[in-house]
């Protein structure tokens, strides 16, 4: 395996990772919680989208925002 299948691996096994974490977190945004703990979850949900849209292009595939917009 070359450097590039290497990184790619990787980014693919992160790519997975950042999108279940980010099902949770969307998850937790439908649970009856404090303001300032939505706010906070909000903000994780939207960093998370962000880190998923950058791997997703550094992986040479869609953005996948269709996806993220069906998992919140």
């Amino acid at each position: 395996m070359n450097h590039n299948d290497d990184r790619s691996a990787a980014l693919a096994q992160v790519l997975e990772d950042i999108e279940g974490f980010r099902a949770v977190v969307a998850s937790m945004l439908l649970l009856d919680l404090p303001g300032d703990v939505v706010d906070e979850l909000a903000n994780c949900d939207e960093q998370l989208t962000a880190l998923i849209v950058a791997v997703r292009r550094n992986l040479g595939i869609g953005s996948g925002r269709d996806q993220g917009r069906d998992a919140a």
